[in-house]
């Protein structure tokens, strides 16, 4: 089987995690993905964990976001790495970029001057804040459009300072506006011939992904504070939250208070009703908690179920990766890298039937495409010697 997307290629300038994340999930799903990277590759290779840890010589964030790609390396400020770029985008269907505003305009690569030559190119622009208004020259990272956005002040217990999401939550969803803007973008090719300029940013992704709540903050006159207790969510009632067993913890989600009474024996909470199961919540997550921490985690959780009670076992990344739904759904893969040896990393989500995405390549060496990019470009021996002679690629 072949991927979805099998037949288009994009040119990819994007570094950190943002773009090549969104151009990796495209590669999964079959498109040729030919990453331009600086003389020397793209800074995010040499990030390494707090404490310096990496993998076998290589960034683990790097890794995460950057396999089903091959590589090359291009001086684009000299004028022979711009031809070469300028040759590999007029194969390319799609081109994606998440430089600061201006910067493709310098290297003279903007939609513009991209369209004179490829009038019927995706050109996929993603940036913080997008590519006008007063933040636009900002350096845009997740932390701190998780600040801007008002996530840090929902997250934790009333009274906490404002606290983060712990992983690249705007990242992720910045980079599935991208592909999923570039997929619109292509199928409106596909029926009218026209390219067209996207434009994703993170704000806006920021934004997006508290839809619901900002449609209450917006629109409902109450002031919710974060639960003293631990309710999960600001909007939610008891007993939406996770809650400490004897050996862990279970998270217990929307459910009416009476059959969960039953399974704890605890008549007197089943004897709330809305309003109550809002207003009285930190009482009731406190009872509720003071019986489940009695309680084995395997035991409770199998209790739960049985009643149809929206539960989870509260797992940690090693716990999560051991889980028998996520070794079913395969979702842990292991990659073989030939010089710095096998790593993990998650899969690719979602299936289709016909053209299922898949880790086809590899994260590559910086530069190890080179010369085969530049034939597909139709350069010869002699071209290759002098563009790395002259420093424009690497040997």
């Amino acid at each position: 089987m072949t991927g979805a997307l099998d037949g288009i290629t994009i040119a990819d300038f994007t570094t950190a995690h943002q773009g090549p994340w969104a151009t990796q999930k495209l590669g999964e799903m079959g498109a040729e993905v030919v990453k331009i990277e600086r003389p020397g590759g793209e800074w995010s290779r040499d990030l390494t964990t707090g404490g310096g840890y990496d993998i076998n010589g290589m960034s683990p964030f790097w890794l995460s976001a950057n396999r089903n790609k091959r590589s090359i390396t291009l001086d684009l400020k000299m004028d022979e790495g711009h031809e070469v770029a300028m040759d590999i985008i007029e194969r390319a269907d799609v081109l994606v970029e998440n430089f600061r505003p201006g910067v493709m305009d310098r290297l003279d690569l903007d939609y513009e001057t991209v369209r004179d030559t490829s009038p019927d190119i995706v050109y996929v622009s993603a940036s913080g804040f997008g590519s006008d208004g007063p933040y636009a020259d900002r350096p845009g990272q997740d932390l701190l459009m998780q600040a801007i956005s008002g996530i840090t002040t929902s997250v934790g217990h009333k009274g906490d300072p404002p606290t983060a999401v712990p992983f690249p939550v705007i990242d992720g969803h910045s980079a599935m506006q991208i592909v999923s803007n570039t997929l619109a973008a292509l199928f409106h090719r596909e029926r009218t011939g026209e390219g067209q300029k996207v434009e994703v940013n993170l704000l806006d992704s920021a934004l997006d992904t508290q839809c619901q709540a900002f449609t209450v903050e917006l629109n409902i006159d109450y002031e919710y504070e974060r639960s003293d207790a631990g309710i999960a969510q600001k909007y939610s009632d008891a007993p939406y939250g996770l809650y400490e067993t004897a050996n862990g913890y279970v998270a217990i989600a929307m459910t009416p208070m009476e059959p969960l009474a039953e399974v704890l024996n605890l008549p007197e909470i089943g004897e709330y009703e809305s309003p109550e199961t809002f207003t009285e919540r930190d009482e009731i997550k406190r009872t509720i908690e003071a019986r489940t921490c009695e309680l084995e985690t395997d035991d409770l959780l199998e209790d739960l179920l049985a009643a149809d009670i929206w539960a989870a076992r509260v797992n940690d990344f090693e716990a999560a990766a051991a889980d028998p739904q996520v070794e079913r759904n395969g979702m842990i893969v292991e990659v073989e890298h030939p010089h710095e040896g096998t790593f993990q990393t998650t899969g690719a989500p979602g299936s289709l039937s016909e053209s299922p995405s898949a880790v086809q390549r590899r994260p590559p060496r910086a530069g190890e495409h080179t010369e085969a990019i530049l034939r597909e470009c139709g350069y010869g021996d002699p071209q290759i010697r002098s563009l790395a002679e002259e420093g424009v690629t690497e040997k």
